[in-house]
């Protein structure tokens, strides 16, 4: 069986409304041209093999508004949150303040604040794994008093709606800080959110109230908790930038 025609790559540059516009091109065994913009804003580009560069750099001009929107999306993104690691050193957050982890020796596993350390003492030497189980366990133990004293500042404002007062319940989510059942009135918040700021704590809080008028995430939804909370999204940023 014959091997797909493929090129060594060309690196070309084109002027477009007083900027450069950069682009990979790889002619290839195929029928039409394919252009790619990849997250980090570089442009790739396949072409039929027995095309001229000078063609395909005309059909870029073509494409450059499509190309620089694609490019300005990308960077527009917010960066990734940074990964926590659970070893002697590294930054953990509590109510959105970092605190160095220290590991100590004790007769039995405990986490404390220490001035502006977060201390885990254990009678032997702990892997990440068991420092990680042994902090989640920790958050869980701050959550109930967190997040009622949160629904104390949230739920004056849903005063108006006459409203039963919501049951809070702390449990572990993997891809959901939050959430809620408004046929009983219970909201779910995870005990991660004992790392964030109480601004974002109420943040998510009020997120989970307001589905106790608006079940889903329609303009009707997104209108209440602007009108409850007009900065939300300055919460909501925060929260995503804290170390997953």
């Amino acid at each position: 069986m014959p091997r797909p025609f493929s090129a060594a790559p060309r690196h070309e540059t084109l002027a477009y409304q007083n900027q450069s516009l950069h682009y990979t091109l790889v002619f290839r065994s195929r029928r039409s041209l394919g252009f790619a913009v990849r997250p980090d804003g570089s442009v790739h580009i396949s072409a039929p093999a027995g095309t001229s560069p000078e063609w395909v750099a005309q059909q870029v001009l073509k494409k450059a508004d499509w190309i620089l929107k694609h490019q300005q999306t990308f960077a527009n993104r917010p960066a990734p949150a940074p990964t926590r690691r659970f070893e002697a050193g590294s930054p953990h957050y509590y109510q959105g303040k970092p605190y160095q982890l220290s590991l100590a020796e004790a007769a039995r596993p405990t986490v404390a604040l220490v001035d502006d350390g977060l201390v885990v003492s254990a009678p032997q030497p702990l892997s990440a794994t068991q420092t990680e189980a042994l902090l989640h366990a920790w958050y869980a133990q701050q959550a109930g008093p967190l997040f009622a004293a949160s629904l104390a500042r949230v739920w004056p404002r849903f005063a108006e709606f006459n409203l039963t007062r919501p049951t809070l319940s702390v449990r572990q989510m993997r891809t959901r800080w939050g959430s809620c059942t408004p046929r009983s009135a219970r909201i779910r918040l995870s005990p991660e959110l004992v790392r964030a700021s109480p601004g974002c704590l109420d943040y998510v809080l009020l997120h989970e109230c307001c589905h106790l008028l608006v079940g889903d995430h329609s303009l009707a939804f997104y209108d209440l908790q602007t009108r409850l909370l007009p900065d939300w999204q300055r919460w909501k940023a925060e929260l995503n930038a804290l170390p997953k």
